[in-house]
């Protein structure tokens, strides 16, 4: 959450529970970029491990020449 965010839902909270529906909006939005990122570095961690799965490879391969 942006830290202006962060501030925004801080100080609604002070305003008391009449402002419940908009700190759950605020949380929702938020719960959404979050699963958003989460999805982006799930397929970065994937494409990664495929990079090193190759580079694995490589190398066994290379060090079964070798031997």
């Amino acid at each position: 959450m942006l830290l202006r965010d962060i501030k925004h839902y801080s100080d609604l909270r002070y305003q008391g529970d009449d402002t419940m529906a908009e700190r759950m909006k605020l949380l929702i939005q938020h719960r959404k970029s979050v699963v958003e990122e989460k999805r982006k570095w799930e397929e970065y961690l994937r494409n990664l491990d495929v990079k090193i799965g190759i580079y694995q490879d490589r190398i066994s391969e290379s060090e079964k020449n070798d031997g």
